[in-house]
């Protein structure tokens, strides 16, 4: 009788982790079948543009600080295949510098454009790397103040760029990203307001704005 009772817990145990181990594999291959994905992002951002020749420590101080920044923004994808797709990105990078009261900047770059994307799945399937390419446009707007005079300058122009991130997912539903991208772009053309008048400018390819940044980024995502 007792070898019977012990033959039956075995069974029932035996069965209890078939159904487990089935629960499991269930479970991540709906991780890798998640065809939407919604994000948000925040994070460091730096510009890599030629500041020319260091004139003073101040005037350094200055194009670090203007050249650093935040960035932030979210996208949306769709992924069709389990290893690829396409989505929309938005992202923002804004950045400020003061020398004393003579001259100041707010400087705000944003970019607004598609992507693709490429998923590589890890053995653990809560874990991916996700690497997409970039295009889209670009606005970019100057707010400087030299001295007593206000000027805003305004840009726009098509910019590209590429995206390396790390998913982890804690759930079906929610993960966290930590991602790298650096992206591309020059204006040659800006529009210089003031109080009084409105004037574009051209610009030679010496002479133009290089849009071009860093960012770090630490991220949350929404999957269905």
């Amino acid at each position: 009788m007792k070898n019977i009772t012990i033959i039956l817990l075995l069974l029932t145990c035996l069965s209890c982790m078939e159904l487990r181990a089935q629960e499991t594999a269930k479970k991540e291959l709906q991780l890798t079948d998640s065809k939407w994905k919604f994000g948000v992002n925040g994070g460091y951002g730096k510009r890599v543009f030629r500041s020319g020749r260091k004139i003073s420590a101040e005037r350094d101080r200055y194009i670090k600080d203007l050249k650093s920044g935040i960035s932030y923004g979210g996208d949306v994808a769709y992924f069709p295949w389990k290893k690829v797709g396409f989505g929309m990105k938005y992202d923002r990078y804004q950045s400020k510098a003061s020398q004393g009261n003579e001259l100041t900047e707010d400087v705000e770059i944003q970019f607004l454009g598609g992507q693709i994307i490429h998923r590589a799945i890890s053995k653990n399937p809560r874990n991916a790397i996700l690497t997409s390419l970039l295009l889209g446009y670009q606005p970019y707007r100057n707010h400087t103040r030299a001295d007593d005079n206000q000027f805003t300058f305004n840009g726009k122009t098509m910019g590209w760029g590429v995206s390396v991130g790390f998913e982890h997912r804690f759930s079906q539903k929610f993960a966290l990203n930590l991602t790298g991208a650096a992206m591309m772009g020059a204006v040659y053309r800006l529009q210089r307001k003031t109080e009084f008048n409105t004037e574009t400018l051209h610009l030679s390819k010496d002479d133009s704005v290089d849009l071009s940044r860093f960012s770090f980024s630490v991220g949350f995502s929404f999957i269905k």
